[in-house]
């Protein structure tokens, strides 16, 4: 699988002139959460899977992953825990 996107440090640095404390994120299926801790290059905003747009099958439209799982084994990851998908909006909080 090949996927395509952005830093997303980079674009919150970009929208907002710094990394904002905390984000909210609200995802097509009602779940919302606010998380922090977003001042770090290893977070991909991915938009595009296989040269194509994500759509909600592949859990898009938009998702946040990990560039690189460090000494983590990928295999032990189950049902994307360590992503956010669905991602309808994004909101700073503080």
């Amino acid at each position: 699988m090949k996927v395509r996107g952005l830093v997303f440090r980079d674009l919150l640095e970009h929208h907002f002139g710094r990394v904002p404390t905390e984000l909210l994120f609200q995802a097509w299926d009602d779940y919302e959460v606010s998380l922090g801790g977003w001042d770090d290059a290893n977070w991909i905003l991915v938009t595009h899977q296989n040269g194509k747009p994500l759509s909600l099958r592949e859990r898009g439209p938009i998702r946040l992953v990990e560039r690189d799982y460090g000494d983590r084994d990928a295999t032990n990851l189950r049902n994307f825990n360590d992503w956010v998908w669905m991602i309808r909006s994004i909101e700073a909080v503080r």
